[in-house]
């Protein structure tokens, strides 16, 4: 999926520095519009989540772990969107958009569509941010379990021979 890089508020910040649950109030507050977009080195390899806000509001989410061609979208992504934002290795970046920026995108991405409200709430919003690897080792479990090791996949393609 193609989002607009245009208006970048934040570049290159590491979580690390930053209190994801003030970053989260402050965006609600200020009403914000765009979409925030976090890698994370995970145990199991980059972890990837955007989400998508408007008004200060969640509206659609993407979770994505490359490796294991793992894509998610909107209500079966929020949970691990967020929990990504537990984690201490990680790099994101803000973008600033129009509502009709955000009306195209979800126009054309009907997938990622999923509202659920930034709050301070207790069990609610901020409790998911906690990074929990047992959630991600639940998603990956079965992927593990057909994973190839480096001599099947080479054979598969015909290259077994490299490994000689």
């Amino acid at each position: 999926m193609n989002l607009p890089v245009t208006n970048p508020i934040v570049k290159n910040v590491f979580l690390e520095q930053i209190v994801p649950e003030k970053l989260f109030l402050d965006l609600a507050e200020k009403k914000f519009t765009g979409y925030l977009y976090l890698v994370v080195d995970g145990k199991n390899g980059f972890e990837e989540s955007i989400l998508i806000l408007s008004k200060g509001s969640i509206i659609g989410a993407i979770y994505i772990i490359e490796f294991f061609e793992i894509e998610m979208y909107g209500k079966s992504a929020i949970n691990f969107s967020i929990n990504s934002y537990g984690h201490n290795l990680g790099q994101f970046d803000i973008f600033e958009l129009t509502e009709d920026q955000i009306k195209l995108i979800l126009l054309f991405n009907d997938k990622i569509k999923f509202n659920y409200p930034i709050n301070n709430k207790k069990g609610n919003f901020f409790e998911k941010i906690n990074y929990d690897q047992n959630l991600i080792d639940s998603l990956l479990k079965e992927k593990m379990q057909n994973n190839l090791t480096q001599k099947d996949i080479l054979d598969e393609h015909g290259l077994d021979e490299l490994l000689k």
